[in-house]
């Protein structure tokens, strides 16, 4: 008998018995955790986020810079006391990746921490930066990318390259209060 059939033979009698083995298969309850993939981020790629964001809705659209609208525009402003602001196909994929960033800031602690990456955030990524490409190219929108827009882009290839993994190695399960979009419907 060679080394490691010497090893892990059960003719040793050093087995555990059947009571005391653990199950084959751990089973997570769906309505209290979800699958997602770790990925590290440092504090400055969370903080040129909140800059991006705050950048694209401090900005004016190109319809916004429009000079007829925007006087429509401060006129309604003026009657109403509330702020009218024509965003379209980005202001969703705002609120989604403002739901991100707070979600992440608080797994954050220090200068570089471990995120959740959502399944699902990598198109809202793309959409979200394609709008913001669309927006900086177009030729009266006052909009353009800060200066920590890098930090950004190496926080979204950092978790594409997560999701790419063939052996979803960074692939794990989470209780859903942790993964942003997500909320666990019984929090026991």
């Amino acid at each position: 008998m060679g080394l490691f059939e010497t090893l892990f033979s059960s003719s040793t009698g050093d087995t555990v018995p059947e009571t005391q083995q653990p199950d084959q298969h751990e089973i997570f309850p769906d309505e209290k955790y979800n699958v997602a993939y770790t990925v590290a981020a440092r504090r400055e790629e969370i903080m040129a986020l909140e800059q991006l964001l705050e950048a694209d809705q401090s900005s004016p659209t190109a319809l916004e810079s429009e000079p007829f609208l925007r006087d429509a525009i401060e006129d309604m402003e003026r009657d109403r006391g509330s702020s009218l602001r024509l965003r379209t196909s980005g202001e969703e994929l705002v609120g989604d990746v403002r739901e991100l960033l707070n979600h992440w800031d608080s797994q954050v602690d220090g200068q570089i921490g471990t995120i959740w990456w959502p399944i699902g955030a990598d198109t809202t990524f793309r959409l979200y930066l394609h709008y913001l490409e669309a927006r900086a190219d177009a030729e009266r929108d006052q909009f353009s990318f800060p200066e920590s827009a890098g930090h950004v882009h190496t926080l979204v290839q950092r978790g594409l390259s997560a999701m790419e993994d063939d052996d979803d190695a960074k692939l794990a399960v989470v209780h859903k209060r942790d993964i942003p979009w997500e909320e666990p419907t019984d929090d026991q």
